[in-house]
Formats: C-alpha cells, sequence, structure tokens
C-alpha cells in the first residue's frame, strides 16, 4: 500500500476540521494503541544534554504523528498513546524492556539511544520471547537487521557516498575520521577506513572517559587532525555535541583548509555553529526546504510542544509511526503481528518523497547534501532521489 503525496499534503487541511485528539468519542473507548518509547530524561526537571535536543525532537515526531492518526479516526479505530522511560543515555536494560512490553501492554517499540538499541533491544524481546515491531528513526552503521527491527534513518553507507561524490577530490585526498567508542562506533569506523580512499590520516573512537570531564571535548583530536596535515574531517560521533569538534577547531585557529563533514547533523547543531565553522553533511530532510510538502510538515511540527524548531529527527520518527499505522491498515490488524505482517516491503509517502523499507528493514528514499555555517541555518546543496541502504546484513 503506498499513500500518495496528494493524500499526505491533505492531512493537514482535514485535521483544520478535527477537533482535538481528546474529543473522538468513535475512538475513545477502543483499547488504545500503545507505543513504548525509550528516551533518555536524567530526572522530571530536565533531560540528558548529551542527547537532549534528539529527545525532545522526537517527542515532536511522534506526538504529531499520533495527533493526526488520532485525529481521523485511530488505527482501525484505536487510538495511539505513548508509555514513556528514561534509558538513563544507555541502553535499556531486560527490566525496563520487560516492563514496557508485559506490564504496559506496549505493541511497538521506538529505540531511543542512537545507533546501539535496535541490536541490545532485540536480544531483550527474544529473551522474553515477545515480537513486536521495534522502529528506529536516527541514522545507523547498516550492520544490523532483524524481522522486527525497521529503520528510518539513513545508513553510513547511504551517507559517505552522497558527501564525497557532491565534494572534488582535492578536498578529500587527506582523510581524518572521527568516531564514537561503542560496538556500532566501532563498526563504523572501520567502514569509513575502506571507504574514504586517499591517504587516511587519523581515526579517533572517543568516549567521555578518554577525553577528560565534558563529553564534548574535542581539542586534542582537533590538534592531532591539524598535525596529521588532514583536509577533511569526518565526524561520525552520534551525539549533538558532536558540533563541538569544528567549533575547536575553529578556537585553536586550525579550520581553515579542512572541510568537516558530519555523517549526522541537525538544524540545532546548525544554530551552535560560531562564527567561521562550516560542515557538510547528508540527511534526509531539511527545514529550509522550500518544497510545499516540507514546508506543510514544518508549520505542523511547529505547532507542537518543542517544535520551535524541527529537525531531521522529528521527520523520521514521524515517519517511522505513520508506517506502522500505514502497516496495519495494510494487514487489516491493529496490533503488533498486524504491524510486523505489514511493513515487510512497505512504501509510504512522506514530505520529501516515496520511503520503501527493503528486505532487511532500512529504507530507500530521498536524501540531502547540505551545508551550514556559522549563525545560520542548513542548505540542501543536492538532493538524491532515491538511493539504497546498503546494508550489510
Amino acid at each position: 500500500m503506498t499513500v500518495t503525496r496528494r493524500e499526505f499534503l491533505g492531512v493537514g487541511a482535514a485535521l483544520a476540521g478535527a477537533g482535538t485528539v481528546h474529543g473522538f468519542p468513535a475512538i475513545a473507548q477502543r483499547r488504545a494503541f500503545r507505543v513504548g518509547v525509550f528516551v533518555s530524561e536524567v530526572d522530571a526537571q530536565g533531560v540528558d544534554e548529551l542527547v537532549g535536543p534528539y529527545v525532545s525532537q522526537m517527542r515532536v515526531g511522534l506526538e504529531l504523528a499520533a495527533f493526526e492518526i488520532n485525529a481521523m479516526g485511530g488505527v482501525l479505530g484505536r487510538p495511539v498513546e505513548f508509555v514513556y522511560r528514561d534509558d538513563g543515555g544507555s541502553p535499556p536494560s531486560q527490566a525496563a524492556t520487560g516492563a514496557l512490553l508485559d506490564n504496559e501492554g506496549c505493541e511497538a517499540i521506538v529505540s531511543g539511544f542512537p545507533m546501539v538499541s535496535p541490536r541490545v533491544l532485540t536480544a531483550r524481546m527474544n529473551a522474553s520471547n515477545v515480537s513486536v515491531p521495534l522502529v528506529h528513526g536516527f541514522w545507523t552503521d547498516g550492520s544490523y537487521c532483524s524481522p522486527v527491527v525497521k529503520h528510518f534513518g539513513p545508513t553510513a553507507r547511504q551517507i559517505v557516498p552522497s558527501i564525497r561524490a557532491y565534494l572534488s577530490d582535492d578536498v578529500q585526498s587527506r582523510p581524518f575520521s572521527i568516531s564514537n567508542w561503542t560496538p556500532s562506533g566501532r563498526r563504523v569506523s572501520e567502514y569509513l577506513y575502506g571507504a574514504l580512499g586517499g591517504a587516511h590520516t587519523g581515526d579517533a573512537l572517543v568516549t567521555t572517559p578518554v577525553l577528560g570531564n565534558h563529553p564534548g571535548e574535542y581539542h586534542g583530536v582537533m590538534r592531532w587532525a591539524h598535525e596529521m596535515e588532514s583536509n577533511i574531517i569526518w565526524n561520525a560521533d552520534p551525539r549533538p555535541y558532536a558540533v563541538n569538534a569544528v567549533n575547536q577547531a575553529v578556537a585553536l585557529g586550525i579550520a581553515d583548509g579542512k572541510t568537516f563533514a558530519h555523517l549526522d547533523f541537525s538544524e540545532w547543531q546548525a544554530s551552535q555553529l560560531v562564527n567561521g565553522a562550516s560542515i557538510i553533511t547528508c540527511v534526509p530532510f531539511v527545514a529550509s526546504d522550500p518544497d510545499p510538502a516540507v514546508q506543510d510538515f514544518v508549520s505542523r511540527a511547529n505547532a507542537m510542544p518543542g517544535g520551535e524548531l524541527v529537525t531531521h529527527v522529528a521527520f523520521t520518527h514521524y515517519n517511522s509511526l505513520m508506517a506502522l499505522k500505514v502497516a496495519m491498515e495494510r494487514s487489516g490488524e491493529a496490533s503488533a503481528a498486524g504491524a510486523l505482517a505489514g511493513l515487510g516491503g512497505l512504501t509510504i509517502q512522506t514530505a520529501t518523497g516515496p520511503l520503501t523499507l527493503d528486505a532487511g528493514g532500512f529504507p530507500t528514499m530521498p536524501l540531502f547534501v547540505a551545508t551550514a555555517e556559522g549563525g545560520g541555518q542548513l542548505q540542501v546543496v543536492k538532493k538524491i532521489d532515491q538511493l539504497e541502504s546498503g546494508a550489510t546484513c
């Protein structure tokens, strides 16, 4: 089943006369389709500084999708609701996963911890002998497949070739790469080492205990890259504070003559760039794109709590919930089993174009090479209409 672009653009207009989420008597008495969401909240007053900007954007996308789904009558008559749980900034425990599945009756899970959670959560579900769809909205290394895991963010094997094809050879002849000291980070590091070509000048696996007190400390790594005469820094650290690398290079006076290529970068990070800093990235959504469907999505997301700034994280998580809805309608059953049955090979229409899940659960979708400079926004410089995931599992 495919949702057309016309139908997508019509959602906002249809909602204008639909009332509020809480005012739907037709679905009020139906048992809710509960979705468990892992977030990284440190306490009731705030979120973990490592992933806080991502948590708020996850909520914007998910809550917007639920609002629209419920406004249109729910999923086959069942309203959607969320059960949020704090994962403490780490992959969720067996107990936490079991609580969502067994105690809360969740029939789908949204993986919140960038890159790591799908692999860990699947093991948790297997241990509990429970099978529900697990959707993931962040970019990945593309190395892990499971029948229950569906990805809505791009893979490194989509991102890196897209950026490399845009750049001239002379600015990427001496690459230096940064990743995170996690199993996923090391897999990305290995991929980058083989994919970048040229004279690879260094490979930094960063983590808080190595770098010092603050997770956004990159001064030492930037000095190392400069000493190695690197002309392009590939940053695969998945944390929002990876933006500090280019900012600190500018502060050290060593940014000139270097290209800073990020495997993930958002409008929030663009807002943090200092004067003199610039980056290039490849993402599935750019809020400044003038396309009417994109601007319609931005306008609807702006109306949500926390939606003043809209990023690709909101976009991919919105798509993940909409895909669950379409999958259950496709199978004719509003349940975990119905969602899993309908997700295979599913195509949905998004604000940027069609998204199709391949056999491994990874997306083929439009991507955008984009740049940003200090004090500015992400700006699209090239659109890639459709690019297969390149997943290796």
